[in-house]
């Protein structure tokens, strides 16, 4: 009888076939390359492979993927510190052969990215190399000679055959996202005025020269597939340009396909800091919004090859409506994987309600790697001290979190108690519970999901409700959990109970200021659980994410809203693409806002503020207040000594953000 699957996704799992070698993709989901795997504990200081990163790509085809991809760039740490590297001379390259037998016992392909960032170069040491002669983010960046190009081929060649000497299947050509062969390829970049500049043939011929050099050193033996922009992500043009259309990128594409097996397109660029967003999908993003790209490429007369495609495709049906109606050959997925490794497995087996969903936050590829801030140019700014402290909101064994795999199991079931279900509670519940124990979930309300229940009524927070709902399904199904809502838990009823230990996920309150006449204001959190109405004219106090997002969802509505934020930046501290796809999207709402700005009074009118050059009056039918939160203390501390253990988690031990909340409450049910 044929699957369940088969005939639901009979497109999205059929093999797709490449190359002249016939190579075999056992489904059509592939995952991409991502800098969260080596800098998230997968690869050693010398950029061979160790033990976590063997487990994390065998984890991915173990659950159903077809392929992984493990970014590498030359020179080696130019751009991307902490890299995986294939190196000759320190033998770096034979620790991938334990990688390849592992993920080749699934049938799963592997593919290694290399990327040369050129202008994009970070690491001192390094020389800024483009198309010509122009300055970058305050650095002078020097146009290629043709020698200069003959030995980046050189590096090229001599790392495609150390791919091939690893047992890599494939190489993946990173032409995109503003790197070195983005430069050539784009007209806004490419300025030469000889034979490798000005019409598209000249602009393709040196990363052709590549392609060409690549396909004469491995022959047939490996997939050379290409990223490639088929948008550069502009929002105004450059010098009457807007950058590669995907009509260029399908010409481009037919001069490339004799030497290439495969090729998916995607959009972004270097040159505005907030084209971080368009490099991948944000939550401001409809699902699939780069489909639209690969389909006027695979439509064009003459392209022979595989198109793929990409773009928060994070639904079986919506990957299987792509492929079925042709708009691409194949689907790349990154953060959705990191998310949850099995989601293939999980499609195939009927459980497509048991996927841990992504919320395109761009936590995993941003925290610990880059400031969320940009300079007075708008210009993207490097961590000066990074951190590589990597991981996943929504998956707290992602990256350095899969050193927690090491835990023991439980020495004996325990009776345990969880006070709270919001995020860090129902989390805190399913770890327990996953080790056996017996779970009693206290939550004071009717409904599970604490502050994550908020943002239900912003469209763009679609994820974070998708999410919520998935913690509250997982925690229904599980038979070692017994809920007990509307239940407002107390240190007597803990001590009647008797657990063996206690969890407290209570939570955090709203942060009163003192500001005169703020009793005429609305709480930003009353606001958002429908508590209170605002009128035409809004003023926002607070300019971080949470007041940002409120301003939005006002602006879209109708209203005329204002955000003042004493502080030099909004969103300040959202992770970086999170904060730019904040503020393209209140600019593009039309949202005004104040910065460096301090509000005084609250009157019946609007509000009286303060900033360098006196004082102000802004109108305002409504003001909402919106500075943050802070720890239940008290509340929290009433459970101390109700039990041999007792663990605080989330907001409780103080105010922060999802990934905390998920990573403390796992934390404590696994502890025990």
């Amino acid at each position: 009888m044929k699957p369940l699957y088969l005939e639901k996704y009979p497109h999205l799992f059929s093999p797709l076939v490449v190359g002249k070698k016939q190579f075999t993709f056992k489904n059509r989901l592939c995952v991409g390359p991502m800098g969260a795997g080596p800098t998230g504990g997968c690869a050693d200081s010398d950029g061979r492979i160790n033990n976590y990163g063997i487990d994390f790509y065998t984890s991915l085809v173990r659950g159903g993927f077809a392929s992984v991809c493990l970014p590498m760039e030359i020179p080696a740490g130019a751009s991307h510190p902490g890299s995986f590297d294939l190196n000759e001379e320190h033998l770096t390259y034979m620790n991938f052969q334990l990688l390849q037998r592992s993920v080749h016992a699934y049938n799963a392909l592997t593919f290694v990215e290399i990327e040369n960032a050129g202008p994009g170069t970070v690491t001192p040491g390094f020389p800024l190399q483009g198309p010509i002669d122009f300055v970058y983010n305050g650095r002078q960046v020097k146009a290629m000679t043709e020698d200069d190009m003959y030995e980046h081929i050189e590096r090229y060649v001599k790392f495609a055959r150390l791919a091939r000497r690893a047992n890599f299947d494939g190489i993946l050509l990173h032409y995109a996202h503003g790197w070195l062969m983005h430069h050539f390829l784009s007209p806004i970049h490419n300025l030469r005025k000889d034979k490798y500049g000005g019409s598209l043939e000249n602009r393709c011929r040196f990363p052709l020269m590549v392609l060409k050099a690549i396909r004469e050193a491995v022959g047939d033996d490996m997939i050379i597939s290409i990223r490639m922009n088929a948008w550069d992500g502009l929002t105004k043009p450059v010098d009457g340009s807007w950058g590669i259309t995907p009509e260029d990128a399908a010409q481009q594409i037919l001069l490339f396909q004799e030497y290439a097996d495969m090729v998916h397109v995607s959009s972004g660029n270097r040159i505005e800091a907030t084209a971080r967003a368009r490099c991948g999908s944000t939550h401001f993003s409809p699902y699939g919004d780069k489909v639209y790209l690969a389909e006027k490429i695979k439509k064009t007369p003459g392209i022979k090859i595989p198109i793929g495609t990409l773009g928060a495709i994070n639904s079986a049906e919506l990957a299987e409506q792509i492929l079925s109606e042709g708009k691409a050959d194949y689907i790349i997925m990154g953060r959705q994987a990191l998310a949850d490794n099995e989601y293939v497995r999980k499609i195939r087996e009927n459980r497509e309600e048991d996927i841990r969903p992504c919320l395109r936050c761009y936590y995993c590829m941003d925290h610990g790697r880059r400031k969320a801030l940009t300079s007075k140019n708008n210009e993207l700014m490097m961590a000066t001290e990074t951190t590589f402290d990597r991981g996943c909101v929504v998956n707290p064994l992602a990256c350095q979190g899969a050193s927690k795999n090491r835990f023991p199991e439980a020495e004996r079931k325990k009776n345990i108690a969880v006070i709270g279900g919001g995020i860090a509670g129902m989390q805190a519940a399913l770890s327990a519970a996953d080790r056996g124990h017996t779970v009693t979930l206290f939550e004071k309300t009717d409904k599970l999901g604490g502050q994550a229940l908020l943002s239900d009524i912003m469209w763009f927070k679609k994820d974070m409700k998708k999410y919520h709902e998935y913690m509250e399904r997982q925690v229904k199904k599980n038979s070692n959990i017994l809920l007990k809502m509307n239940t407002c838990a107390t240190p007597e009823m803990i001590e009647e109970m008797d657990p063996d230990a206690v969890i407290v996920a209570v939570g955090a309150e709203q942060v009163v200021p003192e500001i005169k006449g703020v009793e005429k204001a609305v709480m930003a959190f009353d606001f958002l659980a429908n508590k209170a109405k605002v009128g035409q004219k809004v003023v926002i106090v607070g300019g971080g994410s949470v007041g940002c997002e409120i301003s939005i969802h006002l602006s879209e509505q109708g209203h005329e809203v204002t955000v003042v934020e004493m502080g030099e930046y909004l969103s300040s501290n959202a992770q970086l693409t999170e904060r730019m796809a904040i503020l393209v999207a209140m600019e593009e709402a039309k949202v005004n806002f104040m910065l460096n700005t301090t509000c005084m009074e609250i009157t019946d009118n609007g509000i009286c503020t303060v900033d360098n050059d006196g004082e102000h009056f802004i109108d305002a039918d409504s003001v909402i207040i919106s500075v943050g939160t802070k720890a239940l203390i008290q509340e929290r501390n009433k459970f101390v000594h109700t039990a041999f253990d007792v663990i605080n988690v989330g907001d409780c031990v103080k105010a922060s953000d999802i990934a905390h909340a998920t990573e403390t409450g796992w934390n404590a049910g696994a502890i025990l």
